[in-house]
């Protein structure tokens, strides 16, 4: 009888390893509505047209760019997409205008720190 009990214990500690194990590797993968904060992006993205500058994507780097087609940036920035936030990241890689050179520089700021 004991050797039954420890069997099914043993076979429910074994199965709770897996359902945790596999509910840890889901964790890793966002799902797409969960990776771009459309909320905060709109904010941005409503001057659009009228954007003074873009921050993307420039290899490893965030950079400025003069508009939204510009293929060359004014400025490749220090900052490295790797070590920003996965929301800003995404911001980033959908082209992140900017109304102002002052709203610029408080994002940079905000993305460097």
């Amino acid at each position: 009888m004991r050797l039954k009990m420890k069997i099914a214990l043993l076979l429910c500690l074994i199965g709770a390893a897996m359902f945790t194990g596999a509910e840890a590797v889901r964790s890793l993968r966002q799902p797409a509505d969960r990776q771009f904060p459309a909320e905060i992006y709109s904010r941005f993205a409503r001057n659009a047209d009228s954007a003074a500058f873009f921050l993307r994507r420039d290899g490893a780097y965030v950079a400025v760019y003069p508009g939204r087609r510009a293929r060359d940036p004014v400025e490749v920035t220090r900052i490295e997409l790797e070590g920003l936030r996965r929301a800003d990241r995404a911001m980033i890689e959908a082209g992140l205008p900017v109304a102002s050179r002052q709203e610029l520089l408080q994002l940079l700021e905000d993305l460097g720190s």
